[in-house]
């Protein structure tokens, strides 16, 4: 079976849509379905119940406004699967997701399986996320590629994951962007086999006008760099993957310089002040080494002009 946990918190105008996408799954005998209610105020709760009253693999659990970690971490506890999957309430699922990360994980006796997905923008345009390939990854090249290029991905919507290596970590409370990357990053140091076929594009990630390119700068946007730089200090100074990881912290840093600058605010200054002068003091050379070619242009283009990083993010979205 595969637990899939489904984080919501005032969805009310699209969590019909996107339930209906998991009823729809070719594996749907096979899914529990938990729906996570974080304290909505609208009638997202309603909507829930009436799902879980007609189908008896749909559950609700409902907790206190806390967070999407926090919703993530208490699905997790009440998962039975023997797999989980993570959902969120405004996206929609192709009718073979969930049978095809299966049928992925268990050919290639895998510990984690990923597929594609395409990102729809406010503006009715869409755009698949990732390359086409179809691969293994083994051993310690699994936590190279994640920190260096997008195979793997930092999302957790386009994986399944096994519940034996989930439970043994959380996802960290308290941030509000870049906890999935973390999260992933966990669950990569415990796995030896990662399989990916993104020849198919199998799940809707719903990009809204309000997303972090487009809404106003706030100190969330610190949370990414902060936890990309904890996972740097989680790995040996004296292993290629601590370069992967401090590679990896910098173009986190690039993308919340590309923020600020659209939307400065004052109250940050000091702040932003010390990232320029990290991604100052970081060798090129060294993000020409341990970087993905599409992050070393990002570090390029900021150090030498923000705006045309601004611009290029949008026209080609290399962030």
């Amino acid at each position: 079976m595969i637990s899939i946990i489904v984080p919501v918190y005032n969805c009310e105008n699209y969590l019909e849509k996107s339930i209906e996408s998991l009823l729809k799954q070719t594996f749907f005998r096979q899914l529990e379905i938990i729906l996570v209610d974080d304290g909505s105020t609208d009638t997202s709760a309603i909507i829930m119940k009436k799902y879980a009253e007609k189908y008896k693999n749909i559950k609700v659990v409902s907790q206190r406004n806390s967070g999407v970690s926090s919703a993530r971490n208490h699905g997790i506890e009440e998962a039975t699967g023997e797999y989980i999957a993570f959902f969120d309430g405004d996206d929609v699922a192709e009718n073979t997701l969930y049978e095809h990360l299966y049928q992925i994980m268990i050919s290639n006796h895998a510990d984690l399986s990923c597929v594609n997905y395409s990102m729809s923008f406010s503006d009715g345009t869409t755009k698949v996320h990732k390359k086409l390939c179809k691969k293994n990854i083994y051993g310690d090249e699994i936590l190279e590629s994640f920190l260096k290029d997008n195979l793997i991905g930092i999302n957790i919507f386009d994986k399944l994951f096994k519940a034996s290596i989930v439970k043994q970590i959380e996802f960290p409370e308290g941030y509000a962007i870049g906890e999935d990357m973390y999260f992933v990053f966990q669950y990569l140091r415990l796995s030896n086999i990662v399989a990916i076929d993104t020849t198919k594009s199998l799940y809707d990630y719903c990009i809204r006008t309000n997303s972090a390119m487009k809404s106003q700068f706030s100190a969330k946007y610190f949370d990414s760099v902060d936890l990309a730089a904890l996972m740097m200090r989680e790995l040996p100074k004296n292993l290629t993957l601590y370069s992967c990881a401090e590679a990896n912290y910098i173009h986190e840093i690039c993308k919340v310089l590309a923020l600020y600058y659209q939307n400065q605010d004052a109250n940050y200054i000091k702040k932003i002040e010390e990232y320029k002068k990290v991604l100052k003091s970081y060798s090129i050379l060294k993000a020409y080494k341990y970087m993905s070619r599409k992050h070393f242009v990002s570090l390029v283009l900021m150090r030498i002009s923000p705006q045309c990083y601004i611009f290029l993010y949008k026209l080609m979205r290399i962030g």
